[in-house]
């Protein structure tokens, strides 16, 4: 059977009860969080057919050309190498504060692209948000934004390989340059954190093979030429940047009564929308 033909049927599978565009998002949404976490392997191709089938009937339903579409996605993932700045962050959840960093990346350096790296595990053993619900919000608030784009590298692999390490640069070396050897990548980082990066496990080899840049934060000032960054691959961007001091903790701690207007200037709308419907700033919603 044809992949059009497939589309057609699936269609008429679904005529009397037809999914809104948002009920098809939020279905593949849970089936690929169910996929992501079942163990069995016939279980596994169940839950993968659901994928298929929700995907192909979103195609269908949009009007979408599956086949451009795919060759598309193909072509751009085998292209000649982009300069990608990774920002990692547990966005738990996703703010306006990090939008305003990655804009001013895209608006001041020379890279292509902005990709959210997010941890799978905050590091310090903190409590986020359920990892596929992170994944998701960030995936809406950027969505509008050609030019940036979503890791769960680590929320995907982060049971093997947090079982060698959990050391940012340690993951680089070993397992997330290695997956995109096309792209060359460079690191962002707040000139608050900057100031502890000497302390990092493996700062060395990052700051030998990555280029660094660090945005400025108010009241936290950077003795770049004094740091391990000295290097001119690494850029302090100071002066005339825009920052912010919005954090996640922010929105949790102002959105626990689920009144917009007290975070409406923190995160985009469609983030806000996500956390009532999955009621993500409930207490008792983070986790290990």
């Amino acid at each position: 059977m044809e992949i059009k033909e497939l589309q057609q049927h699936i269609i008429r599978s679904f005529v009397g009860d037809p999914l809104s565009y948002k009920e098809q998002l939020n279905a593949l949404q849970r089936q690929c969080s169910a996929l992501l976490h079942e163990q069995n392997i016939a279980q596994q191709q169940e839950k993968a057919a659901g994928v298929a089938t929700t995907l192909l009937y979103l195609f269908s339903s949009q009007d979408w050309d599956l086949e451009k579409a795919v060759l598309s996605y193909v072509q751009h993932r085998v292209s000649p190498g982009k300069k990608i700045a990774l920002i990692g962050t547990s966005a738990s959840p996703i703010t306006n504060g990090h939008l305003t960093m990655g804009l001013e990346i895209l608006a001041l350096t020379d890279v292509d692209m902005v990709w959210y790296y997010l941890v799978g595990k905050h590091p310090w053993g903190k409590k986020l948000m359920p990892a596929h619900h992170r994944v998701q919000m960030a995936r809406l608030a950027t969505q509008r934004y050609p030019r940036m784009g979503v890791s769960d590298f680590e929320v995907i692999h982060g049971e093997q390989i947090y079982k060698d390490t959990m050391e940012t640069a340690e993951l680089m070396r070993k397992y997330f340059l290695p997956a995109y050897p096309q792209h060359q990548f460079s690191w962002v980082m707040g000139s608050d954190v900057a100031q502890s990066f000497h302390e990092w496990s493996g700062c060395e080899w990052m700051s030998e093979n990555m280029s660094i840049y660090i945005i400025h934060r108010l009241g936290y000032e950077f003795a770049k030429a004094d740091s391990i960054l000295a290097s001119d691959r690494h850029v302090y961007l100071k002066e005339d940047i825009v920052t912010s001091n919005i954090s996640s903790t922010l929105v949790r701690n102002r959105g626990r009564d689920y009144n917009q207007e007290k975070i409406l200037a923190l995160v985009p709308e469609v983030v806000w929308d996500y956390l009532v419907q999955h009621r993500l700033l409930d207490p008792d919603v983070l986790a290990l």
